[in-house]
Formats: structure tokens, sequence, C-alpha cells
């Protein structure tokens, strides 16, 4: 066919030597193309346009290719077949400028192979066994050995890849997978008791944010102040007795159990401090030296030497073996002392005050100085309010914990080795005590206005557990048993109320058990009275 005017045919369309009149037409097979590409035939090749590249089209009456049966569509036979290779050749970008028989990995940059070979390590998992044939015939050096096995196939299970071929892609760790999740989320979820396992009343209880009226023995006895009165009550026995009562118009103002369990530390409106023998419920001693009453006590587990804290801003330390009782007092606050509590070591001494002050000691210095000579190793004074609640973690020797008042509202948690403070919470209303758990990283306490609630608190998080309701008025003062398993509250609504929300170690279910039988059995309708 030719063109108009003598012009070259369109680029876009190949012409055969056919058409350009120089030879006749003739079937393009594949001998055919071969011999005209190794330039063997009849006289000088005609003149071709160059027209861009495109795959000739198959003849239906040309001979089919060598290896391949005719047919009219093509079905694969998957026994010859290598899927890995296939899906490597169709990862493979094809470019213009690359000449057929270019390795593709040959030019690529050193940082592409790498990113090729993890993306196929990752995502094509491969067994140990077999050999790989390449393109070339060969052993690819660049590839893995693996299997020539089926991708599908019925039988035994595929062999799990050996650990020293694992990838970096894949996920190293899972936190819902992790073997100490089920453990932290059994703690969580441990059940937690959210009503009183027993009611007392306790009339007269003083209504006094700055006063400590409450304490429990080493011995299961529980020590409680009611007006002028002190009142102790047996865990193991149920058994209520009086240990003293004051004269008319003095008040019982702090009660505190020395660590043996067997004498009783007694503060009194009249700044006397008093040491009571509970087994022969008799007085030891009386020991002056405040002007004012003493609202705080807290005795040292090693030294056994007493503190007392009182509204005439001092802190004296009372020795009841010596001649002189009085072996130092503690300078630094400004108002009155509200709390007092000894690091379980006895090196340190935590006092907060009204003055919004939390003060730290050092035992070997208070030993050694003499009266009014004694400063504070530290002073915080972060808290907005007077700071009464104090406990130390049994867990952590230097960690204490603080609790403010109603315009403070909130509990922070301290270095008493450095000072510094390490978590603040706002809790929502004034804290009046605190207390950590023995067995658990938690650490409750009891509030004021409004809801008059106790909280159990997850430590370092900080996460609410529960909330224990029940008390009408603010809930001054909490004391814990000597197995660690209960909490007893006492509040300005004349009631004590004893929650057992720290659960003990395993040995202590049988003897949990059988604490709640003889409950059961010499308790009438869950509530008495404490006289």
């Amino acid at each position: 066919m030719s063109s108009f005017g003598g012009s070259p045919p369109p680029p876009t369309r190949a012409h055969s030597p056919a058409r350009n009149g120089t030879t006749t037409p003739t079937p393009r097979s594949p001998a055919a193309k071969r011999y005209k590409s190794d330039g063997v035939g009849d006289g000088p090749a005609p003149p071709r346009v160059r027209t861009p590249t495109r795959s000739p089209r198959r003849s239906s009456q040309g001979s089919p290719a060598p290896g391949r049966s005719p047919s009219d569509r093509f079905i694969p036979n998957r026994t010859s077949m290598d899927f890995d290779e296939a899906n490597h050749a169709l990862s493979v970008v094809a470019s213009p400028q690359r000449k057929k028989g270019d390795d593709p990995a040959a030019n690529a940059r050193p940082v592409e192979v790498e990113f090729r070979r993890a993306m196929r390590s990752a995502l094509l998992p491969r067994s140990s066994g077999g050999g790989r044939r390449s393109s070339g015939g060969a052993d690819s050096p660049r590839s893995p050995p693996h299997s020539a096995s089926k991708i599908f196939r019925f039988g035994a299970e595929v062999q799990n890849r050996p650990d020293r071929f694992r990838s970096a892609l894949e996920v190293i760790a899972d936190p819902r997978q992790e073997p100490g999740n089920d453990a932290r989320t059994a703690a969580l979820a441990r059940p937690v008791p959210t009503k009183p396992s027993r009611i007392l009343d306790a009339p007269d209880i003083v209504d006094d944010y700055y006063l400590n009226l409450l304490s429990w023995s080493s011995s299961n006895v529980l020590a409680v102040a009611l007006a002028n009165n002190v009142y102790l009550w047996n865990a193991a026995t149920n058994e209520v007795s009086e240990l003293l009562q004051l004269e008319q118009g003095d008040c019982v103002t702090s009660v505190s159990w020395a660590p043996g369990g067997s004498h009783l530390c007694v503060g009194t409106d009249s700044a006397a401090v008093q040491l009571w023998d509970a087994s022969r419920m008799a007085l030891v001693r009386s020991m002056r030296g405040h002007t004012a009453r003493v609202g705080s006590l807290a005795w040292n587990p090693v030294s056994r030497c007493v503190n007392s804290g009182s509204r005439d801003a001092l802190v004296l330390q009372h020795d009841a073996r010596a001649r002189q009782h009085r072996t130092a007092t503690l300078v630094g606050h400004q108002q009155e002392v509200c709390g007092l509590s000894w690091s379980a070591d006895g090196a340190t001494l935590a006092s907060g005050g009204n003055e919004n002050y939390l003060c730290l000691w050092d035992a070997a210095r208070s030993g050694q100085a003499q009266p009014g000579e004694c400063a504070p190793r530290a002073i915080m004074r972060q808290h907005q309010a007077a700071v009464k609640a104090l406990s130390w973690c049994p867990m952590h020797r230097n960690l204490l914990a603080s609790g403010g008042g109603t315009a403070d509202r909130s509990i922070k948690f301290w270095n008493a080795h450095t000072g510094a403070m390490l978590h603040s919470v706002d809790t929502g209303s004034q804290v009046c005590a605190l207390l950590w758990s023995r067995h658990h990283k938690e650490i409750v306490s009891s509030h004021g206005f409004s809801q008059n609630q106790l909280c159990l608190w997850r430590y370092p998080s900080m996460t609410k557990l529960c909330e224990l309701t029940g008390h009408t008025a603010r809930v001054l003062h909490l004391a814990q048993s000597p197995d660690g398993e209960t909490v007893v509250s006492a509040a300005a609504d004349e009631t004590l109320r004893f929650w057992s929300i720290f659960g003990g170690g395993p040995t202590s279910a049988a003897r949990r058990k059988g604490r709640m039988r003889d409950m059961r059995l010499s308790s009438v309708g869950g509530e008495m009275s404490i006289r």
C-alpha cells in the first residue's frame, strides 16, 4: 500500500517487507524472526522506519513456541512453576534503558538490595531445606535456599523458620501477648469488697482534723480514744476493755502503740505524754515538756523512743527508760504539728504542720543534739494546706506519701533522700489519712467533704481501683491490722468500719477463713458498740 505524496508511513504502524514492495508477504514465524535478526537473506535489508517498541502479534498460522503444546488458552502446570521466582520477576520494575539480559540487582544501591532482602525475608518466609534454581540455572548466592515444595499442600505441617533467620521487620513484642500481662490483669482485677466486714459504734469520738485517735498494735489490739477515755478492742476475742479515763475537762488527743504491742502512748489536751502498760492496765510514766495539747505521736522502731508533736509547734523526743526522758527538741514548724511518722528503718522522721510544711529529720542528728538545737534536714512547702496524712512505703525505703487539707486536696509522693517531689494527684477533697499496702503496690486514702469516702489507688500510675462509701461524715483516721489485710476507718459519724481491701499472700487464705468463722460466731448482727 502506498502513501499519499511519497511521505513515509505513519510512525504508529510497523511495516513488513511485503508492504515496501521488495518481497512477498510470509507469515512471521519465530524462525523468520531469527533469520532477519542474524542478517542472512537475499540482498541488502530494506530501510526500516524506527517505531516505538511493540510486541509483535502472534499469528494463528505460526508454529508453536518450543516447549509448549498448542492450545487456545494457557493452563498453568504448577509442578513446573516457581512462585517465588515469578513474584520476584513481577516485583522488578522494567526500565526502558535496561537491556535484555541486564541483572536488575547489579546496578542497585546497597540500601535497595538490603531493603529487598529484608522484605523478602519478612513477607516470604522460607523453610530451611532444599535448593533454589535461579534463572541462570545455578544457585543464586543472594537468595537463601528454600524448599521447592508446593505452596498449598495437604499432609504434614510446614516447618517453622529457624530463629537465626528472624527478620528485623517482625514484631519483637506484643503487649497483649506478654507472659506477665495475665498476672498484671489478674492483679488489677483482684476482687475488692466494697462493703465493710464489720461496723463498730464509737460514740463521743472527737471531730477534729488535727488529732490522731486510732492505733492498731502488733498484738492485734485496737486502741480508740473517745472523749476522755481510751478503749481497747481485741480483734481475736472481740473483748472490749477500758484502759483509762482522764479527769473531767481533759481530753485524749492522740494514741500510738509501741512496736512490741504491750505499751500504749497517750497524748492529752493538758500537754502530757503518758505511757501505759496494756497488760496490767497501769500507768507507767507521765512525761512533760509541751505547753499545749499533744496531737500526734510516733515510735521509732529501732531506738524505741517516742516523738510527740504539739500545738506549741515543737516535736519532742522521749526515752521512757532514761531518767531524763527528753532527749531532743526538734524545731522547724511554726504552727501545730498534726502528723508524725517514722520510716521503717528508723532513720528519718517525717512531720506535717498546720503551716503547710512537711519536714524531714535525721535520727542521728536528733539523737546527738541538745534540746532545742535540732533543725530539719529538709522542708517541703509544696502543700497548700495542713499536712496531717503521712505514710512510708514498705516496699521502697525512701518513698513517702503525704496528704493535704481542704485547700490542697492532693496526695504527693516524695523521695525522702533527695527531698524531690515525684508525683502529685488531686483527689478533689480533703485528705485525712493515708496507708500503704504491705502486699501490693497500693495505697488507701480517707477523705472529708463531700463524699466522705475511702479511695484505693494503684501506685505508681495512681489509677483509682475503687471507692469505699458508707460513712456519713469525714473519715478522720485509718489503721491497719498486723497481717496487713484489713483497714479500719474512724469517722466523725461515730462509727468504726472494717474493710478487707488489702489482699494477703497465698498463706493468708486459711488464716482469713478461720478468722471470719470466729467473727460469725462471736458477733451478733454485724454491729456492736466499742463500749
